[in-house]
């Protein structure tokens, strides 16, 4: 072999083994081809220099041992290499493995979740916003779509009523027995049906009243006999209207309707304070009406206007200084020429919903309302009621403006309001069951009253209450109201203190108060036998108690 072949193979020999996967006979078989070829150069050196062939080695040289052995040295080093390389891959593909098992495992976990999600959507009574009939804070039907829906509720508030007063001796004509008591109706009975129909955009509301009366007359077989029959319990109309909102903000609403005026005739009737209101707001806050109604509420402000059928007149009570009353009468008996209402109310801090009711329990925010209104009609009564040719075809004009305001506190709170009404009652009259129509011509009248009205919670269900109303009016022609009731003009004033007991918020509610007047009787104008006044001497007690059911 020449010196270019060894020196080609020990190059191929000094290469690093590329594959370390040879197995033991490979490798031995390598190792005898080595040492084959470091024995031919020495062969060949020696039959150059002699002549004649060298005799065969005995031993390999020194040298070549040691390349020898660490050539095994190196084999056996990459087979360990070997061994961990092939440690580390399993490793790895069981981490790769129990990766993609989490993750298939992951994906599976959320295919359930969706289709558990997706059968709650296909399932109504899994989401009370789907529901199509249950309760919701009151009884509801709805269509699955969503553009209609009804809620039916009410409330019920029987009471005990007790009255204790000193008889007006000089009026024969006023109730004369010092105590009547007894079980009856503190408040309203209503039933109410509201909802939406066609779209949430279109509302509406039917609330109707059980009323606690009692029918008088003259009985023909007995002409003493001044009761006639009993008539509790019909259904009085009270809110029948429809509400377009044109948007968040704007809204129409159109029927009868609380007239935006006073907010103690505002706040609904399960929602007062005290058993019943003052007899300031009775008389003073125009009441009910027909007619269409613009309003705007955006974060802080709220407007109304409201242009109807005019006012129902209690300023002087059954004395009628207006003449109108507009609750559920038809169009064609109405005595309004024109009537105009409007209120605005600022709320600096707190939300609307919590001027929804005079309270403000433990916890809730702070929050103040003040609202103003004002109030402008000029009524022409019927000709049946012009008994006299110094009232007929005269007009009467009612100018009235009012200012509140509430102070809520989380745990207590404070209501007060004024009134005032100026009146130029040409063709006023009065009219009761058991006597004709008396028309006068009472002049100017000035009527006006305040209500002061503060509570505060000592238990997050125990709320005591307190209520000072003042009121008083004056004619310039008072002598055709002389010689009975209405001659007892005021000043009213009269103070209540009370209890509230909240057993399950407003919807169980056990209402306890007593009031007296103080320094004046209870005039014929302010008489308010439905809540426990009758008219009287000075020094008259009432005392009420009262269970509110809402449903």
């Amino acid at each position: 072999m020449n010196q270019a072949t060894d020196q080609s193979m020990l190059w191929t020999l000094s290469k690093p083994i590329s594959n370390p996967q040879l197995n033991r006979g490979q490798l031995c078989g390598l190792l005898a081809c080595l040492a084959g070829a470091l024995c031919l150069p020495v062969s060949a050196l020696a039959q150059d220099e002699l002549g004649q062939p060298a005799p065969a080695p005995t031993k390999v040289a020194d040298s070549g041992g040691a390349s020898l052995e660490a050539l095994l040295q190196r084999i056996d080093s990459l087979e360990r290499k070997n061994k961990a390389l092939d440690t580390q891959v399993a490793d790895l593909k069981a981490i790769e493995g129990e990766k993609w098992l989490s993750e298939e495992r992951a994906g599976q976990i959320r295919g359930v979740v969706e289709d558990v999600l997706a059968d709650s959507e296909s399932r109504a009574s899994l989401r009370q916003d789907a529901m199509t009939a249950g309760w919701n804070d009151g009884f509801f039907l709805a269509s699955p779509d969503g553009r209609f829906k009804l809620e039916v509720g009410g409330f019920i508030q029987p009471a005990f009523m007790l009255s204790s007063i000193n008889p007006a001796e000089d009026d024969p004509t006023l109730d004369q027995l010092p105590n009547r008591y007894g079980f009856g109706s503190g408040g309203f009975n209503e039933l109410i049906f509201k909802g939406h129909v066609f779209s949430p955009a279109i509302e509406f509301m039917v609330k109707t009243n059980f009323v606690f009366n009692q029918a008088v007359g003259i009985a023909s077989n007995d002409p003493t006999n001044n009761v006639q029959s009993s008539q509790s319990g019909q259904l009085q109309l009270l809110d029948a209207w429809v509400r377009i909102n044109f948007s968040d903000t704007w809204s129409m609403r159109f029927g009868q309707y609380r007239l935006p005026y006073a907010r103690e005739q505002l706040v609904v009737d399960q929602y007062q304070m005290g058993v019943s209101r003052s007899i300031v707001s009775r008389n003073y806050g125009l009441w009910y009406s027909q007619g269409i109604e613009l309003q705007f509420q955006g974060d802080d402000m709220r407007w109304r206007l409201s242009v109807d059928n005019g006012a129902t007149d209690n300023v002087l009570g059954d004395f009628k200084v207006v003449g109108s009353e507009p609750l559920n009468s038809p169009w064609y008996s109405q005595q309004t020429n024109y009537s105009v209402n409007s209120r605005t109310e600022w709320k600096p801090f707190g939300a609307w919903e919590d001027f929804n009711s005079f309270t403000s329990p433990m916890g809730e925010q702070a929050g103040l309302l003040i609202g103003l209104a004002f109030h402008r009609q000029v009524t022409q009564p019927l000709d049946f009621y012009n008994t006299t040719d110094t009232t007929a075809d005269l007009e009467n004009s009612w100018n009235s403006v009012t200012v509140d305001g509430q102070w809520n506190f989380g745990g207590a709170s404070f209501f007060a309001s004024a009134y005032y009404n100026y009146i130029e009652s040409n063709a006023s009259y009065l009219a009761t069951a058991l006597s004709p129509p008396r028309a006068a011509d009472l002049g100017s009248i000035n009527a006006y009253g305040v209500t002061l009205q503060p509570a505060m919670y000592i238990d997050p269900k125990f709320e005591i209450f307190s209520r000072y109303e003042y009121a008083n009016w004056t004619s310039s022609n008072a002598t055709p109201l002389s010689g009975g009731p209405q001659d007892q003009s005021g000043p009213l004033s009269i103070v209540t203190v009370g209890l509230n007991w909240y057993i399950d918020g407003q919807d169980l509610k056990w209402t306890t108060d007593v009031g007296t007047t103080v320094g004046s009787p209870v005039g014929g104008s302010y008489v308010d036998t439905a809540a426990g006044w009758r008219g009287s001497g000075e020094g008259e007690m009432v005392f009420r108690s009262r269970l509110q059911l809402i449903f």
